[in-house]
């Protein structure tokens, strides 16, 4: 019935299954249908996977460093430096067990890359190369064979004045060892390994500031931690005094409405031309290229300490700063390199007052008169990495043992044999005397040469022997050697032996631990004005 009312729709029912079967055909079909791709294909793409017209490598390097991770300690001018060492394994994979390399040899090289070069598909202008050390293993051609250890120790010792790794906005500063070998046959062989250069400064004194702001009285003292590092944070306290002018039946004051930090970062890379790009710039100049992005940054608007009735009175706040407030902030440490790549770190603070009009007589009636000011401050900052229990490889103690004393060793009985202080005995000598050569020093004008000693002429003293005496004893019976009475050179035997006398030396004055002072002028503009010159150092 159904069918005869609705014939149509019993047509369209037959169709979808006669469409039906005909994609599950097609899917049948392209099921056994085979691959279209190569084995040549999937091996270009997986290295691992052997192809016919790829031959094996002989041999390969591998690096293994033994040192610490380099950390420069101090500023670029006292820095010491610090000491890098490994081992280069060469591993034979040749199916004969040997090769045999004619040339062998590893360069420590930094390289310097700025994003802005004078020819964006140049890759020399865009990298600077540098070679820091170079080493040559081989003077000759050389086989190796594959059961042995064929390791080549190396060991350097890392200039201070180097910069770090850096990755910054406008510029890269990265060090690499590149080892280069080739075998007899001429195939080459090449490693390249990273090195991950960093410095630290330590901290000293705290940082003291002050910032004036003319024609006010106002004066700002900041102390801070003279270095700062990438991650946490670092605490600020800041004093505003000069915030009252008091007059004969009124008084002026300042009042703290909102506080702003941020931490700046600025940049700053030369970039030179190659040889082939010479004419797009004056001879010997480069065109240098700044930046400047803010990293963290915040605010207060209550928090602080204000006090009106001191002399002049003041304003007392403290905070805390961070370099990154968010995840996608990257912050690189200070450099400041010979290649012209240099960065920098700025805290900036502003202070918003505003000014009110206070009676004597009633100190409860303020009045504020619509006059404000912007209060803007400007702090360098040394960011730098932490050193932790790290020290300067200078001031590293040798290693201590069990059987090695502190001091040299001493001697104890014969019987005794308990390492450095036992197993000797010390004897009166007795036997006869010993033939002394006396000599005598000859005058000199020139005191920065060594002294010059000739033998003694003795006239009658011992004639058979001229240039030989019996030493002077005493009369009575002596019991083992004798005691020299003459001067050997001018001196006797107990003025040679004695100690050296030392003289303390003196503490100069830079060695102490005074706060540095940081003294210059603010900027107070109005609050209305948003361009205000910034004349803080």
């Amino acid at each position: 019935m159904e069918s005869i009312l609705h014939p149509l729709k019993k047509d369209k029912k037959r169709d979808d299954s006669k469409d039906r079967d005909s994609r599950e055909k097609k899917r049948s079909t392209l099921s056994i249908r085979p691959t279209t791709r190569s084995k040549d294909a999937t091996a270009s793409r997986n290295p691992s996977v052997s192809s016919p017209g790829l031959k094996p490598a002989p041999c390969k390097f591998e690096m293994i460093m033994e040192s610490p991770p380099a950390m420069l300690h101090g500023s670029v001018n006292y820095s010491s430096g610090a000491l890098l060492s490994g081992r280069l394994r060469l591993n034979v994979e040749d199916p004969s067990g040997e090769v045999t390399l004619t040339k062998f040899e590893m360069v420590l090289e930094v390289r310097t890359s700025t994003k802005k070069p004078i020819q964006k598909e140049c890759k020399e202008c865009t990298t600077k190369r540098e070679a820091v050390k170079e080493w040559n293993f081989l003077s000759e051609p050389k086989t190796f064979i594959r059961m042995r250890d064929n390791q080549f120790p190396w060991s350097y010792l890392l200039e201070g004045r180097l910069p770090a790794t850096t990755h910054g906005q406008l510029g890269d500063i990265a060090y690499f060892f590149v080892i280069k070998a080739v075998t007899a046959s001429g195939e080459d062989i090449s490693l390249t390994h990273p090195l991950q250069v960093q410095r630290a400064v330590p901290p000293g004194p705290d940082k003291a500031s002050i910032r004036i702001f003319p024609p006010t009285n106002l004066t700002g003292r900041v102390n801070m931690s003279p270095v700062v590092y990438p991650i946490g944070k670092f605490p600020v306290s800041m004093t505003l005094s000069g915030v009252v002018e008091k007059k004969e039946q009124s008084q002026t004051r300042w009042r703290l409405k909102k506080m702003m930090w941020r931490v700046e970062e600025h940049s700053k890379v030369k970039s030179s031309p190659c040889d082939k790009h010479k004419g797009k710039v004056s001879e010997g100049k480069a065109v240098q290229h700044s930046e400047s992005k803010q990293l963290g940054s915040g605010e207060m608007k209550s928090g602080w300490k204000t006090d009106f009735d001191t002399a002049g009175g003041e304003i007392v706040l403290d905070f805390e700063a961070q370099l990154c407030t968010k995840p996608s902030h990257k912050v690189c440490c200070d450099v400041d390199s010979q290649s012209g790549l240099e960065v920098k770190h700025t805290l900036v603070l502003e202070l918003i007052v505003a000014e009110e009009f206070v009676p004597n007589k009633n100190t409860n009636l303020i009045t504020p008169t619509g006059a404000a000011r912007v209060l803007r401050m400007q702090f360098a900052l040394i960011v730098t990495e932490r050193a932790g229990m790290g020290i300067s490889w200078e001031d590293e103690m040798p290693p201590m043992y069990e059987d090695v004393p502190a001091s040299p060793p001493g001697y104890g009985n014969a019987d005794k044999n308990d390492g450095a202080f036992g197993g000797a005995i010390m004897e009166d000598y007795h036997g006869p005397d010993f033939d002394y050569t006396d000599l005598e020093r000859l005058p000199t004008t020139n005191a920065s040469q060594p002294p010059v000693y000739r033998e003694r002429e003795w006239p009658e003293v011992n004639a058979g022997l001229p240039m030989r005496h019996r030493l002077d004893t005493d009369d009575s019976e002596v019991a083992g050697p004798s005691q020299p009475r003459q001067r050997l050179g001018g001196f006797r035997l107990d003025e040679l032996e004695a100690e050296p006398q030392f003289t303390p030396r003196r503490r100069t004055s830079d060695e102490g631990g005074e706060a540095v002072i940081d003294y210059g002028e603010g900027s107070a503009g109005a609050a209305s004005t948003e361009q205000n010159t910034r004349r803080a150092r």
